[in-house]
């Protein structure tokens, strides 16, 4: 008895005429699933679950998910079978067989029944033609074991992908455990030197008092001497010199502070995009998507970006929004943006010519 790998072969030469996303196709397996269920095995028309699965196989020829579902809806027919061989009406038992040998031929349980209905039909005399036995030739069916081995092969790859990204994804856990419990230990030799250092200042002996000058004793005056007054001077006040003003340092931050002053876009605007004013005073975190084609063309033209806002903090909250929007396009990107205070008109961003490093270090 021949077995045709027609599931093999549906899967892996299927050419997809459009691809589906991610989410399409979890969609498309829980309909498969929905409509065995139902017994929706064959129809209705445009609402079943072989139409579903044959829609699939072209979406995703390489996605062997959907190869227990195939046997599962071959299952349901082989259980039909069944039932319609108990009731003497083998034809519609063989029409069932039938259906399972053109789609998954690798059903578990097929050949059984297929054995099961011929001897029945022999018992009677009958003999029915079934359609596994007017199958293809020998090399094509050593071509669809062929692909059957690749679509192993592939299922076999993805599940080793999946488990090297396990691993990598283990070792950046325990890096990230060692790396906290480095820093917790450093925090806490910290705290223990802080704590010695102020014990030892508790610990030090007191300064010696200055000396204070010993009091007139008036058991030493005679009684008809007359009491001289104690000179004593006062001392004079400090003359007070005007703070004469210190130079300028030429700090970090003074030169920073100086060069983002100086730093600006020259280049001529490729684009700009008005900014919306209700979205941003609400802080919507959409404002992106809403500004037209701002984050594909931010792409498309490897463009730099100037904001241009009343306050920096604006600035800096939109610029977040902008980067999160294009890295959802392209994850690679990296954008260089700018902040230009507003003289007056409405918050735009405008596109400029790309840059390989930032105006700050140019102007540097």
């Amino acid at each position: 008895m021949k077995t045709i790998l027609t599931l093999a072969a549906a899967l892996l030469t299927a050419v997809p005429s459009l691809a589906a996303t991610p989410e399409e196709l979890d969609q498309l397996l829980q309909g498969i699933k929905s409509d065995i269920a139902a017994k929706r095995l064959s129809s209705p028309e445009s609402n079943n679950a072989l139409d579903k699965i044959t829609e699939f196989r072209a979406e995703a020829p390489f996605d062997y998910r959907v190869v227990p579902l195939a046997y599962e809806w071959g299952e349901a027919y082989v259980a039909l079978s069944q039932q319609a061989r108990a009731k003497g009406d083998f034809g519609k038992a063989q029409g069932y067989l039938d259906n399972v040998w053109r789609v998954a031929a690798l059903t578990p349980g097929l050949e059984e029944e297929q054995r099961a209905l011929d001897e029945s039909l022999a018992q009677q005399g009958k003999q029915a033609v079934a359609v596994k036995d007017t199958g293809p030739d020998e090399a094509e069916l050593e071509r669809q074991r062929t692909l059957a081995e690749a679509a192993e092969k592939e299922k076999l790859r993805l599940q080793q992908e999946a488990e090297k990204q396990r691993r990598i994804a283990q070792q950046q856990a325990a890096e990230k455990a060692k790396r906290e419990a480095a820093e917790k230990a450093r925090r806490e030799q910290q705290e223990r030197e802080r704590r010695a250092a102020l014990a030892a200042a508790a610990a030090a002996p007191a300064p010696a008092a200055p000396a204070v000058a010993s009091p007139i004793d008036l058991d030493d005056i005679a009684l008809d001497e007359p009491v001289k007054p104690v000179a004593r001077k006062l001392a004079k006040p400090a003359p007070v010199r005007a703070a004469t003003p210190k130079p300028v340092m030429n700090t970090p931050t003074a030169k920073s502070t100086r060069l983002w002053a100086e730093a600006r876009e020259d280049s001529e605007a490729l684009a700009e995009y008005p900014v919306p004013a209700d979205l941003l005073a609400s802080k919507n975190r959409k404002i992106a998507e809403q500004m037209g084609d701002i984050c594909q063309a931010m792409i498309d033209k490897d463009a730099s970006v100037v904001i241009h806002m009343e306050s920096k903090s604006d600035y800096r909250w939109l610029a977040v929004r902008l980067t999160l929007c294009a890295r959802r396009i392209d994850r690679s990107y990296r954008l260089r943006h700018s902040f230009e205070p507003l003289n007056g008109g409405e918050p735009k961003v405008s596109l400029h010519p790309p840059r390989s490093s930032s105006l700050i270090e140019q102007v540097n």
